[in-house]
């Protein structure tokens, strides 16, 4: 650092001067030096304060001095006849007209080779050209200077994946994460990779996203699990969570878990089916028969264990013994919608014909069975396929008639209301519900949907924040309806 007059000539680390794309000595108001190490130093402060010296100063107008500081002066022209030409390039960016970006970088880095990040933007609208050799190219002729930095780093590794480089992009992202641990693009890239996934250790708080190595996911959750004593429900709640995820070796286990910590009755009938399930998706077929055989035993009055032993036979190529299996479910409960799947619908449920052909015989059976709300719900299902629409919504009607307590029911009856803008009806179904603010979520989201198509804002609002603060949902449930909030805050009311 030197002193002149009213100026202070400070030296600039040159790894930052060259990422700045400014000169590695800089002159400075002495008013302004002692604030410089708070404030930092931004692009317009150094332009303005160059230009002043220039002009202003005694050294600045001393041709002496110029001469002796030939390199210097020409530096700080350099610097100031840039301006306007990053002016252009930043336009451009915000026009996205990359190839008049990359005119005007080339431009500048013509003027100074040593503005670094010119050469990075250059980099960028290379990329965004599809131009990507030439963005590996520029990327790699600053990567001294940019060493360490996770943007940096994250950009080259999207040019290597652009690339089809996969190893090589997952060494950059590693570099990120070691320059900055929670860098969300390096993330995000290495779950593109296949190489992490994102885990809620609780599925209801989103603080406790982490992310895993995609081999050892259950490792790791089974040492979390471990940590700390654990009931049949949290087991309950693993399970449910990871089973939606198709994490088949983690639902077997937190399955396993939730059977030896749960009593008697449906917490257990579930974690054993669950088990069982998780055994056939994994493609045990042996182990997940022989526990199907062995809690049908156990529990002969299960239609869901009769359902898991069907399907088990026919994994196993024992298609002639399914039938008696789906007939003991029916017989546990006639309402049973994956044993009526079975034993009615053809394997491709979109396949209109087959379902209408299947209609007949499910009617008769629903006939049979008249105090069956599942059984009344799949034939809804079946009229829906078959585009019979006015008589699904009557029959889902029923159903819900038969079991009012069945939330799962008469959100899918909504839902279907609402594919036929049949809006009134959902609010007037709910009206019905003196406690819907504790009933199951879906139905609360089809009424704050209804509440949205009929341009009722306010309640729909209401009810769609209701649920971003419910703490008992799902974190990803929460997100979307504090997203349904903030669109409808975004765009104008829907009129009546």
């Amino acid at each position: 650092m030197s002193e002149q007059s009213d100026w202070v000539l400070i030296g600039l680390d040159e790894t930052t001067a060259r990422r700045q794309g400014i000169p590695a000595r800089m002159p400075v108001p002495r008013g302004e030096f002692e604030g410089l190490a708070d404030k930092g130093l931004s692009i317009d402060a150094a332009r303005k304060w160059i230009k002043d010296f220039l002009t202003n100063s005694e050294p600045g107008k001393s041709g002496v001095w110029r001469k002796q500081n030939s390199t210097l002066v020409s530096q700080f022209e350099a610097f100031l006849d840039k301006a306007p030409v990053w002016e252009r390039a930043q336009k451009a960016f915000g026009e996205r007209d990359y190839e008049k970006a990359i005119s005007a970088l080339k431009r500048i880095i013509t003027m100074d080779p040593d503005d670094h990040a010119a050469r990075l933007n250059l980099a960028s609208a290379q990329a965004n050209m599809g131009d990507h050799p030439a963005a590996l190219k520029s990327f790699q002729a600053i990567r001294k200077t940019f060493q360490g930095d996770a943007d940096y780093h994250v950009a080259v590794g999207q040019v290597h994946l652009a690339m089809q480089k996969k190893d090589a992009a997952l060494d950059e992202m590693v570099l990120a994460l070691e320059a900055k641990p929670d860098c969300q693009p390096a993330l995000d890239a290495m779950v593109q990779l296949g190489v992490l996934l994102p885990i809620y250790e609780n599925p209801r708080d989103a603080a406790s996203l982490v992310y895993v190595r995609a081999d050892a996911v259950l490792e790791y959750l089974a040492g979390q699990w471990d940590a700390a004593p654990r009931d049949g429900a949290f087991y309950l709640e693993q399970l449910a969570y990871h089973e939606r995820e198709l994490r088949h070796d983690v639902a077997l286990a937190a399955a396993e878990r939730a059977a030896a910590a749960s009593g008697e009755g449906a917490s257990r009938e579930r974690a054993h089916l669950a088990r069982i399930a998780a055994l056939r998706s994994l493609g045990r077929t042996d182990e997940a028969l022989g526990a199907a055989e062995a809690f049908v035993a156990t529990a002969p009055s299960s239609s869901g264990a009769w359902v898991e032993l069907a399907k088990c036979l026919s994994q196993a190529g024992r298609g002639a013994e399914v039938p008696a299996a789906v007939e003991r479910a029916l017989e546990s409960d006639p309402g049973d919608l994956a044993a009526l799947s079975l034993r009615f619908w053809p394997s491709d449920p979109a396949d209109i014909q087959k379902v209408n052909e299947a209609i007949p015989a499910l009617a008769a059976f629903v006939a049979a069975h008249p105090e069956s709300a599942g059984a009344r719900r799949s034939l809804a299902r079946a009229e829906l396929v078959a585009g019979r629409i006015d008589d699904a919504l009557a029959g889902f009607a029923a159903a819900v008639a038969l079991a009012p307590g069945d939330d799962d029911l008469r959100a899918e009856y909504w839902t279907e209301l609402g594919k036929q803008q049949r809006y009134p009806d959902i609010i007037a179904d709910a009206a019905k519900l003196s406690d819907l603010a504790k009933r199951d979520w879906k139905l609360r989201w089809n009424e704050a949907e209804a509440y949205a198509a009929l341009g009722k804002n306010i309640e729909a609002r209401a009810a769609f924040s209701a649920i971003n603060f419910d703490e008992s949902l799902h974190v990803d449930v929460r997100r979307r309806a504090k997203r349904a909030v903030k669109t409808m805050d975004e765009t104008p009311p829907v009129a009546p």
